[in-house]
C-alpha cells in the first residue's frame, strides 16, 4: 500500500540533538528529511488522504498532530506546518523544503527562542453577570418595567426581543472593556512581542488570545496571571496554556498547485504560455489600473473581481519564483504554494 508522509514542521538541520525515539502508533517512528541546513519532519501515514471520518476521528488526529510537534519542542525550535497536510514522498517533501526554504530560514531564526501562551479568559457566573446589567443599566431597567406592565393586556415578543438586544449590546461593551484591561495590564507588566485575538466560543467568554513572547518571559507572565485572578477574584476565571509551538504566529500552508488553477490565474492576468515573475508584475500592475474597486462603481462585483485578480497574482507569484514558466499541459507538474496560515480563519 502506498504510504504518503504526514509533515509536521520544520527544525534547524545543525543540531547536536536528535528526535529521539518519537513515535505514533498511526504514524509510526517520527523522523526528518534533510534540506540544506533545515529538516522537515514527518511520519509515514498509511493513504493519500487525510479528509475522511466523523468530527470524533478528527478531533482525534488533530490531537495526536498537535502532541507530535510539542514533543519535538521539548528538543528543538519547530515551526508547525498545518494540521492534515500530506505529501506523496519523500522527494515531494524535499521540494516543499527547497520551494520554500528562505521563507521557512527566515521563520526559524526569527521565531527561535519565542514561545506562544494562549489564554482564555470567562466569566465566573455568567447569569449573575447578566442579572447586574439588568439591574444596573437604567434604561434596560425602565424599559424592563414597561414590559411588565404591557404583558398584562397584550403580547410584548418584540420588546422582549428589543431588550435582549439591548442586554447583549451592554455584555458585548463590557467585555470590550474587560479585554482591553487584561491586555492592557499584560502588555504594561512585560513585553509582549506579538498578540493574535481568536473567536470566542460561547457567551461566556470574554478573551480568547495568542500571545507571542521570549522564552524568557514564561515566568512573569504566571505572575502577572496571578495578579489578575487576585484583581477579578469571583468574577473572572483565567486559564492559559502553554508554551506552545508557534500554532498563532507562524503556522505554513502547503497547498498543492495544479494546473487547471494555474491556467485559471493565467488567463485572468492575460499573460501567454510562457510567462516571468517581471511579466506577472507587469500584468497585475495594469490590471489593477483598470480594475481597482476605487477606479470605478463600488460594487459587490467589483470588489469580488478585484480580489479575485489579487488571488491570481500572488498564485503566480509563488508558481513562477525566479524561473522562466512555460504553461503546457503536457509538461506541467504539480508544484506547491506555500503561505503562513492565519489561524483565525478556523477558529
Amino acid at each position: 500500500m502506498k504510504q504518503s508522509k504526514y509533515f509536521f514542521g520544520i527544525i534547524k538541520n545543525h543540531s547536536p540533538r536528535k528526535l529521539g525515539s518519537i513515535k505514533d502508533k498511526k504514524l509510526g517512528r517520527v523522523y526528518s528529511i534533510p534540506y540544506r541546513d533545515i529538516r522537515g519532519v514527518v511520519g509515514h501515514y498509511p493513504d493519500s488522504r487525510f479528509d475522511w471520518g466523523t468530527r470524533e476521528e478528527v478531533a482525534k488526529k488533530l490531537v495526536r498532530h498537535q502532541t507530535i510537534i510539542e514533543k519535538v519542542m521539548k528538543d528543538f525550535a519547530i515551526i508547525p506546518i498545518k494540521f492534515g497536510t500530506l505529501l506523496g514522498d519523500e522527494e515531494e517533501v524535499k521540494k516543499v523544503l527547497q520551494k520554500g526554504y528562505k521563507e521557512f530560514k527566515e521563520s526559524l531564526e526569527k521565531f527561535k527562542k519565542k514561545i506562544e501562551l494562549d489564554l482564555a479568559v470567562s466569566w465566573e457566573d455568567f447569569n449573575s453577570e447578566v442579572k447586574k446589567v439588568v439591574n444596573e443599566n437604567e434604561k434596560i431597567r425602565r424599559f424592563k418595567e414597561e414590559i411588565a406592565e404591557k404583558q398584562k393586556t397584550k403580547d410584548v415578543f418584540q420588546e422582549k426581543v428589543k431588550i435582549g438586544s439591548l442586554i447583549k449590546e451592554v455584555m458585548d461593551q463590557k467585555k470590550q472593556a474587560l479585554q482591553e484591561e487584561i491586555t492592557g495590564f499584560i502588555s504594561q507588566k512585560i513585553k509582549v512581542e506579538d498578540r493574535k485575538e481568536h473567536e470566542l466560543m460561547n457567551d461566556n467568554m470574554i478573551l480568547n488570545c495568542a500571545f507571542l513572547l521570549d522564552r524568557d518571559e514564561e515566568e512573569a507572565f504566571e505572575k502577572v496571571l496571578n495578579e489578575l485572578n487576585t484583581r477579578y477574584k469571583d468574577s473572572l476565571k483565567f486559564r492559559c496554556v502553554g508554551p506552545l509551538p508557534l500554532y498563532s504566529f507562524s503556522t505554513f500552508q502547503i497547498d498543492r498547485i495544479n494546473f487547471e488553477q494555474i491556467d485559471h490565474a493565467r488567463k485572468l492576468l492575460k499573460l501567454p504560455e510562457e510567462f516571468t515573475a517581471e511579466d506577472v508584475r507587469k500584468a497585475y500592475r495594469c490590471l489593477v489600473k483598470d480594475k481597482h474597486p476605487d477606479k470605478g462603481t463600488r460594487t459587490h462585483e467589483a470588489q469580488k473581481g478585484f480580489e479575485e485578480i489579487q488571488r491570481a497574482y500572488r498564485l503566480m507569484m509563488d508558481y513562477c519564483g525566479d524561473e522562466k514558466r512555460s504553461l503546457q499541459n503536457e509538461n506541467f507538474q504539480d508544484d506547491f504554494s506555500i503561505s503562513v496560515f492565519d489561524t483565525r480563519d478556523i477558529s
